[in-house]
């Protein structure tokens, strides 16, 4: 028996390595005794500019910590599970059953689970009687290779740019790992090999354009390609913008003009249509976080794509990623929460139409978050007309209200940081009158929310004023 939990590489993480083939069943089994009666959802990414989430299923531990999960997959994939402060991560193959080794079991605290700056560990699973021909042990094979010359020669590739030393370590590497018949390693060597050609120019030069991005379809989903794309297309409409045709670039982007911008891309720059689709996507995403653009008009131009001849899976990439960009944003519907207060009545965000909701997440055990709430009283005493207050505190909390705290204290099976992004208490959100995000996040009570609310509920007042002045007229 062979167990492989080696260290994984920055470029693997949460990215999908793909390719065609036919669909078939995968089987999953082994046995975890330490894991016994836990479930753990297992999943792989619809693509690598989007990073969305798509459930293959969940592994459901017997009480003998046996289990067996039988997955439909299309095509090779990176698939992982998020556990216990792990990212585990493994191959597979349509078709093929894997035993599967699970890495020690560790029990984190709240309190680590909640923590924003902890990362989990990526780990590889294990594979019982692991096949050196294995497309697992043959990429960790040469990642580790690979990762030694980096390492050994850094100085001389990346700051050097010694072309004589990068065309070195690839002759070794061709050396120690032979071409074999399966196209999806070697994809993955060839486009790993590519990173240490773009330390030499950073893809500025023609030829290596013209090798790696030239007349290829994108792989869309392999991770050695997805690599060396982000770096080549990194805040690429930043990079045209102090282009010499700045002035039309950014004009073209401003005012969502994603048709204009595709022609810009394969008349002008000579990329296939596959490619500027996904130079557009990639760019658009990276784009809506700098300050060099309007926000609006990438949301638009997302939009735009879907009434395009764009394809299905460039459509849902396009919807995918402007989910990701607008969720939580002011002026969206606020995700659903199943709440219950602690007589264990439901308690619905649409009951209080017509009212601004200070959606309050708090954990009344923690002295910050009881600081807090002593300030929210005065806070929901000055507006008590104008606010509901409801604070959600973990479920299963045996929390009585003896201080008199302010608003409905309620509790939730949700998980809150999928579905508001909550890793630390407290958390806020305000939503409007119009059952909207109006302030996300919200101030914490603390943290200005009196200021914040007085000016709200004063430009409503003027706002109320006017209208009644323009009624009498």
């Amino acid at each position: 028996m062979k167990i492989l939990y080696l260290t994984v590489f920055p470029f693997l993480l949460f990215l999908v390595y793909g390719f065609a083939a036919q669909a078939a069943i995968v089987r999953i089994t082994g046995k975890a005794p330490e894991y016994a009666l836990n479930s753990i959802p297992f999943n792989r990414l619809h693509d690598f500019i989007s990073e969305e989430k798509i459930k293959l299923g969940i592994i459901r531990f017997n009480s003998d910590g046996t289990f067996n999960l039988e997955i439909n997959l299309e095509e090779t994939s990176l698939c992982f599970a998020d556990f216990d402060g792990y990212h585990g991560m493994i191959y597979l193959e349509p078709g093929k059953t894997y035993e599967i080794l699970f890495p020690r079991k560790r029990n984190l605290t709240e309190s680590q689970k909640r923590n924003p700056f902890t990362k989990p560990d990526p780990v590889w699973f294990g594979i019982s009687a692991l096949d050196k021909n294995e497309l697992n042990f043959q990429i960790q094979q040469f990642e580790k290779a690979y990762a030694n010359y980096e390492n050994k020669y850094f100085d001389q590739i990346f700051i050097n740019q010694s072309k004589t030393l990068v065309d070195t370590v690839k002759h070794i590497l061709d050396k120690e790992f032979n071409k074999t018949n399966f196209a999806f390693f070697e994809l993955h060597k060839l486009y790993r090999k590519a990173n240490l050609d773009f330390a030499l120019n950073q893809g500025k030069s023609g030829e290596f354009m013209t090798t790696y991005f030239g007349t290829e379809k994108p792989k869309y989903n392999l991770a050695a390609y997805a690599t060396l794309f982000n770096q080549v297309f990194l805040n690429y409409f930043s990079s045209l913008s102090n282009s010499v045709n700045q002035n039309e670039i950014k004009n073209l982007i401003n005012t969502s003009g994603v048709a204009e911008l595709d022609d810009y891309f394969q008349k002008k720059l000579h990329f296939n249509k596959d490619l500027s689709h996904w130079v557009l996507l990639k760019s658009m995403k990276d784009a809506y976080y700098s300050k060099q653009f309007s926000k609006a008009s990438i949301l638009k131009m997302l939009e735009l794509i879907q009434s395009s001849d764009w394809s299905i899976y460039e459509k849902e990439t396009a919807q995918l990623i402007r989910t990701k960009l607008t969720y939580l944003a002011s002026g969206t519907i606020p995700p659903a929460l199943v709440l219950k207060d602690l007589n264990g009545k439901s308690i619905n965000l649409s009951d209080y139409k017509n009212n601004y909701i200070y959606l309050h997440f708090t954990d009344p055990k923690n002295t910050i978050c009881q600081q807090h709430l002593e300030t929210l009283k005065t806070v929901a005493a000055r507006y008590k007309e104008k606010l509901v207050i409801i604070n959600v505190i973990l479920n299963g909390s045996t929390f009585k209200n003896d201080k008199a705290w302010a608003g409905i204290f309620t509790t939730t099976e949700n998980n809150l940081e999928e579905t508001y992004k909550v890793k630390t208490f407290p958390n806020s959100f305000l939503i409007g009158k119009d059952g909207k995000l109006l302030l996300s996040p919200a101030p914490n009570p603390i943290d200005g929310l009196d200021r914040q609310l007085g000016q709200i509920f004063k430009s409503d007042y003027f706002k109320e004023l006017q209208k009644n002045n323009q009624k009498a007229k």
